[in-house]
């Protein structure tokens, strides 16, 4: 299955308990929406797919959760790492029964005053080219308006498309989506 760079997500889920396998599958397959399940252990794994898939996994939560007598929890993440694990393993004890987004667990964390996860976090983007940096810091600020960010860059629109889709390619992170765009609004805020 392809999809394209900037459509992929990944639905992380972690349950307090082993998971039937059957049930959750069977659950998944009534989405109507393509994706591909991969389990870690007996408890968690990843659903790939796109956004459209976001829709019925948070509608499902309550049902999933009476038919597999367990708590689970999702996070949608623009991909399967350590971090975005970490993110999980917390998301189970803050938020059972959810699927939420990366930045309401850095939320909930930073409300506790815990920053534990912001390492991982400034460890996404410290090998990322400075020029990238500027494109989608000022993409930001401007926004999420190209026009706008191009012309306080003084480049050309096609060189701050280029700039942004390479970002966007180089990262995984596609920020013209409001929740990545606001992750990396956390990062430069804590960086």
């Amino acid at each position: 299955m392809k999809y394209h760079f900037a459509m992929v997500k990944h639905y992380l889920f972690m349950a307090n308990a082993p998971i039937n396998v059957r049930s959750f599958v069977e659950a998944m397959a009534s989405s109507g929406v393509e994706h591909e399940i991969s389990f870690f252990d007996d408890r968690s794994g990843d659903i790939v797919s796109d956004e459209n898939f976001y829709t019925y996994i948070d509608q499902v939560m309550v049902p999933l959760h009476e038919d597999l007598g367990c708590a689970i929890s999702v996070l949608v993440s623009h991909e399967d790492s350590e971090f975005s694990r970490k993110l999980l393993k917390e998301a189970v004890l803050y938020y059972p029964n959810r699927t939420l987004f990366m930045t309401d667990v850095l939320m909930k964390e930073m409300s506790f005053g815990n920053f534990s996860s912001f390492s991982m976090l400034r460890s996404m983007f410290k090998d990322i080219d400075h020029e990238l940096m500027l494109t989608v810091g000022e993409y930001l600020r401007s926004g999420l308006d190209a026009s706008k960010a191009a012309e306080r860059l003084f480049v050309h629109r096609n060189t701050f498309n280029y700039r942004l889709a390479k970002f966007i390619e180089v990262t995984n992170l596609d920020v013209r989506d409001y929740h990545n765009a606001l992750l990396l609004e956390l990062y430069f805020q804590l960086s």
